[in-house]
């Protein structure tokens, strides 16, 4: 979204098939971090994310 870099996040199908049913990412992935969430999700890399926002992922 910001630094326009692709990344490819590989998902266990159990994730993938929870996410195309239409869970939410912390409910089809709780395990994985926030950050790994948010990538997922809006496509904003963790790094990306501190430069325009600040930290916030721990």
């Amino acid at each position: 979204m910001f630094c326009h870099q692709s990344s490819v996040v590989e998902l266990t199908a159990q994730e993938a098939a929870a996410l195309r049913a239409g869970a939410l990412i912390q409910d089809a992935a709780p395990t994985r971090p926030a950050a790994d969430r948010e990538l997922i999700r809006s496509g904003i890399h963790p790094e990306c994310w501190a430069d325009n926002f600040g930290p916030g992922f721990d």
